[in-house]
């Protein structure tokens, strides 16, 4: 145990501590920074046509003789730009509902506010922008509600930054279960989980799914067989890029491609082992080196499809042969790398899946990247305090994941999602 991190585990990196998992590199002698030949960029000017203001200059003197210009004609001119927050002035709408007698009956009526306006004190684009600050920019509802008055004198309690979250939680439910469902009938999907602290005395997982054009989260009090269906459904058509946790074999109906990076971290665990255990460990990773090496050949165009098969067919044979030993328990392995092996000759077939379907990878780096988000959250803050909070998290983190993949602004369409529930109507439907 003492020996296990995040390059020979499922340890995050996190948990390395002061040791450091690689060894440092060895000093090179040049200096940080770019490097001499190394190309530089620049930040790239906004049109003229979008410029508010545009100041010639020019020069009074010359810079050698000091003869006066004035009279020179232009030549050409270096442009800089200098950019600018406007003046922040929340726009405040005010509206006074007058009350009235009835002449005829003497009863008393008050105006009402018209359609599509909030009964609250805050706008659809300030609920979104909380949230969105909530969320995807990880502050607290206390720095939200400092950030609000210190950017746009807008004042806001915390209290207020939890009721505006709580209201675009609402706008954004039904959109929330369209990207599961959308989940659910993708051809490819990488799956992964992960803890999200404690709710109400409940140990909460954050199971994550995401595909090329969407991500979807659920945030459940299980790691279960229920957990993984009610994401990816009972029955499933598609492949799952997943790592080794058993309940995802209880979807019927799905492929699995086991992914390669969680496997040579087992690898490198037996190599530090030591004895015969790394001895064989060395082999498989030796193994996974060239398959990756094939992968990114064909990924790059260099091959086709059949001559990664048939790079790889040898690969495979000599990996069964050592995860066979391994799993026969031979002199010196530990139990812990038999049971290892003997699980991955029982899923055999997982492990190939990338050789012959499009769409599917041999790692599941993609989940690993999205399912990163609610990690952070729960360094942070601890998971969350209710269910209503849970919600929120899965949902907001959802639509703002998928916004990202889509090229969306999430800013505008969460405007637009609140305004649509304000008025009573259907979510816009970019995220169907």
């Amino acid at each position: 145990m003492l020996g296990l991190n995040s390059r020979n585990s499922s340890k995050p990196p996190s948990t390395d501590g002061f040791r450091r998992a690689t060894p440092p590199k060895q000093p090179t002698g040049k200096k940080s920074g770019g490097q001499p030949g190394h190309t530089g960029k620049s930040r790239p000017l906004i049109d003229e046509s979008l410029v508010d203001e545009i100041i010639d200059v020019d020069p009074s003197t010359c810079g050698i003789c000091k003869t006066s210009l004035d009279e020179a004609p232009r030549l050409d001119a270096e442009v800089r730009q200098v950019t600018e927050p406007p003046p922040a002035k929340p726009v405040v709408k005010q509206y006074k509902l007058y009350r009235k007698r009835c002449p005829k009956c003497g009863g008393l009526s008050r105006g009402k506010l018209p359609h599509g306006t909030p009964t609250g004190s805050f706008g659809p684009r300030v609920q979104a922008l909380a949230a969105l600050l909530s969320s995807q920019f990880s502050l607290s509802r206390r720095d939200v509600a400092e950030l609000m008055f210190a950017s746009f004198g807008i004042r806001m309690s915390v209290g207020s930054v939890q009721t505006c979250c709580e209201s675009v939680s609402t706008a954004i439910a039904s959109t929330h279960e369209g990207l599961i469902q959308t989940l659910r009938a993708a051809p490819v999907v990488h799956a992964d989980e992960t803890s999200f602290g404690q709710c109400e005395h409940k140990r909460m997982w954050a199971w994550a799914g995401c595909t090329a054009t969407t991500e979807a989260f659920l945030i459940r009090p299980g790691r279960g067989q229920a957990q993984a269906q009610e994401l990816l459904g009972k029955t499933f058509d598609g492949v799952i890029v997943r790592d080794r946790w058993r309940p995802y074999e209880s979807i019927k109906g799905a492929q699995s491609q086991l992914c390669w990076a969680h496997l040579r971290r087992h690898f490198q665990s037996m190599i530090d082992f030591g004895g015969h255990s790394a001895e064989r460990g060395r082999s498989l990773m030796d193994v996974s080196n060239q398959i990756f090496h094939h992968w990114h050949v064909f990924r790059d165009g260099w091959i086709d499809r059949a001559r990664l098969q048939e790079a790889i067919r040898p690969l495979s044979n000599r990996m069964d042969a050592c995860l066979d030993l391994v799993g026969n328990l031979e002199a010196g392995h530990h139990k812990k790398f038999a049971g290892m092996a003997r699980d991955l000759l029982r899923q055999w077939s997982s492990l190939w899946v990338f050789t012959t379907t499009d769409g599917v990878e041999p790692t599941n780096n993609a989940a690993e990247q999205a399912v990163r988000k609610l990690v952070l959250w729960r360094k942070s803050s601890f998971g969350a305090n209710s269910d209503a909070g849970c919600c929120f998290v899965e949902r907001i983190i959802s639509v703002v994941g998928t916004a990202k993949r889509r090229g969306i602004d999430a800013l505008e369409w969460l405007t637009g999602a609140v305004q649509s529930q304000i008025a009573g109507m259907p979510t816009n439907p970019l995220f169907a």
